[in-house]
């Protein structure tokens, strides 16, 4: 029951404007049982901030991260598929060693015990989203598309899957396969987005959260893509709403 939002942008957008729809989407989603987010530094690095408690109500967050400012950031809202879960090691984004790629998921992987044993020695909390993580990487090493990779991790561990690999100095990668909760693609003015929906069948995400968006798609189910600038207005994020 989790949410996903990721941004980029042709120039920087400090952190407190990703606080406001990480928020949004928070109070009218089902998260709020841990968050975490990512974000590329100017050489393109990422970093990355988790907490056990949602948005909301991380007191930390305002001041530990404040004064940040970055071009692409990723957002992960935690709602777990076990409550039995909730744990620090089993927030999300997870981020691999060299700080290249960070990974989010929203769903639940029906297979993750039959591979947990593969990935035993590497896993850090319990949670079936960080299988399907490993596996991924697992591709990656194998030489395999990364788009195709995203692909197989939800073939092969199936059950629901939207998952987002955000890479250093490359573009996003989304792929949508949880048809509970669609994945759009939209530009905010001059940002460009893709989000969750609120794991609502209509387009309460338009009216509450993100009114002035615009060029907005559904990504189809069991495809993955780039997030790539579609057509934006000539503005800044500054011009975009802040409902």
């Amino acid at each position: 029951m989790c949410e996903l939002f990721t941004v980029k942008s042709d120039e920087n957008i400090p952190i407190e404007w990703i606080f406001h729809y990480a928020k949004l989407l928070e109070e009218y989603g089902f998260a709020g049982f841990g968050w975490g987010m990512a974000w590329k530094c100017e050489d393109g690095q990422i970093r990355r901030y988790r907490a056990i408690e949602g948005v909301r109500n991380d007191i930390l967050a305002p001041q530990t991260l404040k004064g940040i400012v970055s071009k692409e950031y990723l957002v992960h809202l935690r709602r777990p598929s076990l409550m039995k879960s909730m744990a620090f090691n089993n927030s999300q984004p997870y981020l691999n060693e060299d700080q290249s790629l960070a990974f989010a998921h929203n769903g639940y992987f029906k297979n993750h015990d039959q591979y947990r044993s593969f990935y035993a020695n590497e896993l850090a909390g319990t949670s079936d989203s960080e299988v399907g993580y490993r596996y991924y990487l697992m591709k990656l090493n194998e030489q395999k598309d990364p788009i195709i990779s995203l692909e197989l991790t939800h073939q092969i561990l199936e059950g629901n899957a939207n998952l987002i690999a955000f890479r250093k100095n490359e573009v996003t990668l989304l792929y949508a396969g949880n048809n509970d909760n669609k994945m759009y693609t939209f530009n905010l003015g001059g940002v460009r987005c893709a989000s969750t929906s609120l794991h609502s069948q209509d387009d309460y995400l338009f009216q509450a959260i993100f009114p002035t968006a615009t060029n907005i798609k559904q990504i189809p189910l069991f495809t993955g893509c780039e997030l790539t600038f579609g057509q934006l207005e000539n503005k800044s994020y500054k011009e975009s709403s802040m409902k």
